[in-house]
Parts: C-alpha cells; structure tokens; sequence
C-alpha cells in the first residue's frame, strides 16, 4: 500500500494487507484499550497516586533524561503537528497531510470535551507548572499520540515506521508522567479514549470512501459544511480550545477544498523550492497565528475563531497559490 498513490482518507485493509494479522492487531487494539479502561475502574485510587509520579521525579537528575522526555513531548504538541502536517501537505502528500490534521484535530476535541466534563486537575509536583485551566484526564498528548501516529502508521504501512510509532506513543506517554504533567490514570485514559477513536475513523472512512460520500456532495455544499459545522460546535461546546482547534479545521477544509479544484499544486518540487516552500510558508503561518493574536484574541471566541480559521485557510490554500504563483510548485497535470 503506497502512500504516495492514495487519494482518500483511507480504505481496508488497516493494519496489514495479511488477514490473520489485520485481525491480530484490530484484537490487540481493543485488548489494550479495554485494560486501560478495566484499570481505571478498579484501580481508580492508584492510578492517581501522587506519590507514584514524585517517584518517577529522580529521573530528571539524571543528566540527558528531561531533554530526551522534553523532545518526545514535543512530538505530541501541537505546535509540532502543525509543522508536520503544513510540510506534508506542501511538500509530500496533500491528502495524507490533510487528513491527519483532520484526525488530530477532531481527536483533541474529542479529547478536550472528555477534560471539561471530568474536570479533573493535574499531579501537584513541586516545580511543575501547569497551564491555567488546563485539566488532566485524558492525556491530550497520549491521546492524540495513538491518533495522530497510528493514522500515520496506517496510511504509511511501513514496517519501520510501525516500529517507530510504537515508539513515540509509548515514549510520549511516559514523558507525560516523567515530567509531572499527569497521573496514570490520565495516561490510560488516553489509551481508553484515543484507540477507539481511531478505530472508528478508520471505519468510518472506510465506510465513507466504499460508498462514495464526499463525491455525492457539490462543491459548495462542502465548503458550506466546512464552515457551519464548526461554527454550531464552537457554540454548544465548552472550554476555551474548540474555536482555535474548529477554526483551523474549518479554514483548512474551506482552503482544501478549493485547493483540489481550482489551484491543484504539484508537491513535488527540487529540494531548494522546498526548504524554501516550507520555510516561507512556516513563517507565514505562525505569523498568522501568533501575531495576529493581538488583534485577533483568543480571549474573544469568535476573533480567535477567526484567527485559526485564516491560518488553516493559508496552509490547505494560500500558500500552495502562493508557491504556484512563485514558481516553487508547478500546476498538477
């Protein structure tokens, strides 16, 4: 299954094009998932022990040990997803990029849905500070680790990229302990929530590109439906997250979609044209998104709503017509 060549979200087989392993992995999945979930039952008391993760606290005397931790939490943040998934869509595979923002940003509202009704606070460890009204349980970064990674993992359907993404979500999930930043508990319930969330979508695309749904929609109702849909969820749903996650993910779809029809950038380009695509694009998009953060506040839901939405719309849109117009990318064919 070559990743290069595929045009939708994605399609069966998901694990292996083997039958006895895709059944194999669907079962471990699931078997994961519902230990984690039996664990947090039974054992609810320890799995938030304060004094389980002070003693996890030694570890980051020991020289190399909290930059290493710090690096793999860096790879579940999402300022980083937000330069893997702009290279991607600028420089590699416009579907592949495009749809794993679409899975992480749906997860992380999934995910911070489940914070704002359990409201639950994080380890008090002395020298660690948590963010204002940011809750523990889940861990946002495990959970949109097993989402965001394993989606990766499924379109890619390479060994050693299986390999590494076992690593990172394990090593992204214990950063989180390490550090301070959450209990056990928050880390099985990233895995309690976040596999079955990617199983779903991968059913559900499965579903969705076996019976032709996207093609059965005009273009301007898409576009329509990638404004309105998230503008309803940033009005039912709490916390201070939804309008910057929704709006990126509403201007990213809205650009998307006219990208596909009406600018169709190549991403192949020489090596100097990339570093420059993605070098200029970065620059413009973090511009977007933390310069305009005066004019456009978060603290105001719709200005901030705004503001996410017009850096989605430069990533999927503005710049690859940016990139054509420079000649860095040529018109697909």
């Amino acid at each position: 299954m070559e990743v290069f060549a595929i045009d939708k979200p994605v399609r069966k087989p998901y694990f292996s094009d083997h039958p006895e392993r895709e059944r194999f992995w669907i079962i471990f999945s699931w078997v994961v998932a519902v230990l984690s979930a039996l664990i947090l039952i039974f054992a609810w008391q320890f799995t938030r022990s304060v004094d389980f993760i002070a003693a996890l606290q030694q570890w980051r005397a020991v020289p190399g040990v909290e930059p290493l931790f710090r690096f793999f939490t860096f790879l579940g943040d999402d300022e980083f997803f937000m330069i893997l998934f702009s290279v991607l869509i600028w420089c590699v595979n416009k579907t592949l990029g495009f749809w794993s923002a679409f899975v992480l940003l749906s997860s992380a509202t999934y995910s911070n849905l489940i914070k704002d009704i359990t409201l639950l606070e994080r380890p008090p460890i002395e020298g660690v500070i948590h963010p204002a009204g940011s809750y523990a349980f889940p861990s946002g970064h495990t959970l949109t680790a097993v989402t965001v990674w394993g989606y990766l993992a499924v379109r890619i359907q390479k060994t050693s990229f299986w390999v590494w993404t076992f690593i990172v979500i394990v090593m992204i999930a214990f950063s989180r302990l390490v550090l301070g930043y959450h209990f056990l508990g928050d880390i099985l319930g990233g895995l309690a929530f976040g596999i079955p969330f990617l199983l779903f979508f991968l059913w559900l695309s499965n579903v969705a590109y076996e019976n032709g749904w996207l093609e059965r929609f005009s273009m301007p109702v898409l576009l329509a439906a990638s404004l309105i849909i998230p503008v309803i969820l940033v009005a039912v749903l709490p916390g201070a997250d939804p309008p910057k996650i929704l709006g990126y993910l509403g201007g990213a779809s809205f650009g998307y979609i006219l990208e596909k029809e009406r600018v169709r950038s190549a991403v192949s380009a020489p090596l100097p044209f990339q570093l420059l695509k993605a070098l200029a694009g970065l620059a413009v998009l973090f511009g977007i998104i933390i310069g305009l953060g005066g004019v456009l506040p978060s603290a105001v839901t719709s200005l901030g709503f705004i503001r996410y939405a017009l850096g989605g719309l430069w990533v999927t849109l503005g710049a690859p017509l940016l990139f054509v117009y420079l000649k860095l990318s040529a018109p697909e064919r």
